[in-house]
């Protein structure tokens, strides 16, 4: 037998017995590289967050349309829509809103921004403002 296929038939052996087997070795060493990494628990509790936030902001917007299609424009309609009337309005979105919101998400909420309090005092006043910028647009 030459050399040249004596070669051939180690690379054959090789590449047929070895290597699938090395292969395999490097494919889970990656795969338990991977899951002792918290790249896939932080993408997942990204998501799980931000659905969870998606959810509160939904629920807060619910609220401010409910007070204002069931408060507020009775009360342009008439000119009575004065300071107080929007304080009153922003105490009933406020209230509507910690129905819709679950305890859960308030705990969470509570976590992430530091003061569930202070974060729905906020989005109840974006929700307001683009409220109002989305009626001027209508051209109302």
């Amino acid at each position: 037998m030459e050399f040249s296929q004596m070669l051939h038939n180690v690379l054959y052996i090789f590449l047929t017995l070895i290597l699938p087997v090395v292969t395999k070795y490097a494919i889970d060493l990656i795969k338990t590289k991977i899951e002792e990494s918290d790249i896939i628990a932080d993408a997942t509790h990204s998501e799980i967050l931000d659905g969870i936030v998606k959810g509160a902001l939904s629920d807060v917007m619910d609220a401010v349309l409910y007070v204002n299609q069931t408060y507020t424009e009775t009360l342009k309609a008439h000119g009575r829509f004065d300071e107080a009337a929007q304080k009153e309005a922003f105490q009933r979105a406020y209230a509507e809103a910690l129905k819709l919101i679950s305890e859960n998400t308030k705990e969470i909420l509570e976590e992430v921004y530091g003061s569930f309090d202070h974060w729905l005092r906020l989005k109840i006043e974006s929700c307001v403002n683009l409220s109002k910028t989305m009626k001027i647009q209508e051209g109302r």
